[in-house]
C-alpha cells in the first residue's frame, strides 16, 4: 500500500487527478442523457483511459520523456485522495 501511495505523490499526479476527474464527470453526465448509468460510466472510463494513454504517448514521442503509468492511474483516482496523499 505504501508503494502505491508513494507512486501517487507529486504535483503532476495532482493535475492528472484533477483533470481526469473533470473529464470523467463531464463525459459520464453527457452520456447519461442518452444512456443508462452503467453504460455512461463505462464509456466515461474508456474515454478517460484513452485520453490518458494518448497524453502519455505524447510525452514519450513528442516531448521525448517516458510513459508514467501512474499518471494514468492518478487520473482515475478521486482528487481528494491524491490531495491527501500529497499533504
Amino acid at each position: 500500500m505504501m508503494k502505491v501511495m508513494n507512486n501517487l505523490k507529486g504535483s503532476d499526479k495532482l493535475l492528472h487527478s484533477k483533470y481526469g476527474n473533470i473529464i470523467f464527470i463531464a463525459t459520464s453526465l453527457s452520456a447519461l442523457i442518452f444512456l443508462p448509468v452503467v453504460k455512461s460510466l463505462l464509456i466515461a472510463a474508456i474515454i478517460l483511459g484513452s485520453i490518458g494513454l494518448c497524453k502519455e504517448l505524447y510525452d514519450k514521442y513528442i516531448k521525448k520523456t517516458f510513459i508514467d503509468w501512474w499518471d494514468i492511474v492518478a487520473s482515475f483516482v478521486p482528487y481528494p485522495i491524491i490531495k491527501y496523499i500529497n499533504r
